[in-house]
């Protein structure tokens, strides 16, 4: 499950209506064009390289393999292009003196989910507006230039950084935010990162002492914030809910009465302002066989704080005739301040395991949590179910390729494993994570029509996760690659488990079949496995195939 390298490419499609068809189109003409001796790359001039993809995936919603639910059919197109504009310090036959190189590089990517218009409920669901806009998606995904003086890089532009030695789950990288709308983080992140604004610089210093392969980064994101993007519409394939119900809380309980509840969300995003920049360095280097970096971000959390601002509650007319009266309250959303402090490395180990072990540590401050009802005064100052956390984490984990010739006889399987141990350095047992919308009870009974919001998402001092994976190959060339990969909770004792299937017909055409398992206990847990996402009435067990086709 490794998210530089992930054993899948999964990517999206533009257009709605023609483009739709005619993207559709495209894909079966590679489908029945495609060369298996052809190459992969566009080189209309030598200063220009143009490449891409076409993928249709399909996944149908299995939970416990009863009944089968379209939920994509997410047809996606991505077209990647360098221009070297500037080469050995000549642009257009001028010298451009200690500038010896410079290139743009742009992204562009575009989707058309065409379950949106073929199952009949999402047309019932969705109202026409919202289709439009959930359907398509048309983005540029990265545009930047880079500029070489050596030993200086700059990149200028909208991009994403990419840093530690983590598989899929986060320590170091989070210079850019993640969308989890359309699929959590159950796809490649180089797909699902959310490019931001900067510059990045790079000062390659070489050898310094008895260091190698020194180099100085510094980036800075010019008060151009962005944040994890969520779903929280039930209606959605992959909206989050909680654990409870795909309801809104409409209710309040007050001394065993029923009132009303209206809720408004004030929304403090920090503004697009210089003094809302983020700033991040690191240090990389060789020393012997440890390659090792140094790493400091001064950001702004990437997921708000909520305040419930229970000192400017009030109580009106009641909504409706079974209501004492109506509860308005205001809750804020705050983003704070953070810095993250780390270091990752691994080491290569050749005489006795001939496997590469990885290390990644963070130390973050600024991590919004809630607290629950009941929370003393001391512990609560504000009356606001809100405070500001500090967290460490370690990742440990190894890689190697390993012969196990009962199941292949001529290649090596790779294997991956990883340990993740969180731990909340101020911890307190009122901390929660996320709320929950439960059916309301008055007196023993249930409440019709009537749903309370409860927050029973204890968060623990110290949280553990474990992955594995491994992949080989098999056919006269490896063009047959099975994958299986699994992450285990150790104190949800919940997990999750990916097989799939892939096969290199060409260099242009691809297919891949594969299996998601949610299992274990249900309930709540901090990682979304099984103990979320594979409980009854809300399992997100589902199987894919895809095609894609690359140029």
């Amino acid at each position: 499950m490794r998210q530089e390298a992930p054993p899948f490419d999964a990517r999206r499609l533009a257009g709605r209506g023609r483009i739709a068809r005619a993207a559709a189109g495209l894909v079966l003409l590679a489908t029945l064009l495609a060369s298996p001796d052809a190459g992969a790359l566009l080189a209309p001039r030598p200063d220009l390289e143009i490449q891409g993809f076409f993928e249709a995936k399909t996944a149908l919603r299995t939970p416990e393999f009863k009944d089968a639910e379209l939920v994509m059919q997410r047809n996606t197109a991505q077209i990647e292009s360098r221009w070297e504009f500037l080469r050995s310090s000549n642009l257009f036959g001028l010298s451009t003196g200690p500038l010896e190189e410079a290139n743009l590089s742009v992204i562009g990517r575009g989707a058309y989910d065409s379950v949106y218009d073929v199952r009949e409920s999402f047309r019932e669901r969705f109202s026409d507006e919202e289709r439009d806009r959930l359907r398509a998606e048309y983005t540029l995904r990265e545009i930047y230039g880079e500029f070489l003086v050596p030993p200086f890089t700059l990149r200028l532009g909208r991009q994403q950084v990419v840093w530690g030695e983590t598989d899929q789950f986060r320590a170091l990288d989070v210079i850019n935010p993640l969308d989890f709308r359309w699929h959590w983080y159950y796809e490649p992140w180089e797909d699902i990162r959310v490019t931001v604004w900067m510059a990045r610089g790079i000062y390659d210093i070489g050898k310094l002492g008895f260091l190698e392969e020194v180099f100085l980064e510094g980036i800075w994101i010019p008060g151009i914030y962005e944040k994890n993007k969520i779903s929280q519409d039930p209606r959605r394939p992959w909206g989050f809910f909680g654990q409870g119900l795909p309801e809104e809380a409409n209710t309040a309980i007050l001394g065993g009465q029923i009132f009303d509840l209206e809720t408004s969300l004030r929304d403090n995003q920090p503004e697009r302002r210089l003094e809302n920049s983020e700033i991040a360095f690191r240090l990389k280097a060789v020393w012997k066989r440890i390659d090792f970096s140094l790493n400091y971000f001064w950001t702004i959390s990437d997921d708000p704080g909520a305040k419930v601002r229970q000192d400017l509650a009030t109580i009106g007319a009641p909504l409706r005739p079974d209501a004492l009266g109506t509860l308005r309250l205001p809750i804020d959303l705050f983003y704070p301040r953070s810095h993250v402090v780390g270091v990752s490395a691994n080491y290569a180990e050749e005489q006795f395991t001939q496997a590469v072990f990885r290390l990644e540590s963070t130390y973050t401050t600024g991590i919004p949590v809630s607290l629950g009802e009941g929370v003393p005064g001391a512990l609560d100052p504000d009356g606001n179910l809100y405070e500001k956390s500090e967290r460490t984490v370690l990742m440990l984990a190894f890689d190697r390729p390993t012969w196990l010739k009962p199941l292949n006889s001529i290649r090596t399987f790779f294997l991956t494993g990883q340990f993740f141990w969180r731990h909340y350095l101020d911890f307190n047992r009122f901390f929660t994570g996320i709320p929950s919308v439960y059916q309301a009870r008055v007196d023993g009974r249930d409440i019709e029509d009537r749903f309370v919001s409860r927050n029973t998402d204890r968060i623990t001092e110290d949280e553990f996760v474990a992955t594995f994976a491994a992949t080989t190959s098999y056919g006269a060339a490896g063009l047959w690659q099975p994958t299986i990969a699994a992450a285990y909770d150790l104190v949800a004792t919940a997990g999750f488990t990916r097989l799939e299937l892939e096969h290199i017909f060409s260099d242009h055409l691809i297919f891949r079949l594969r299996q998601d398992l949610f299992w274990g206990k249900t309930g709540e847990g901090p990682w979304f496995l099984g103990e979320r996402f594979g409980r009854p009435g809300d399992s997100r067990q589902e199987t894919y195939f895809s095609v894609v086709f690359q140029f």
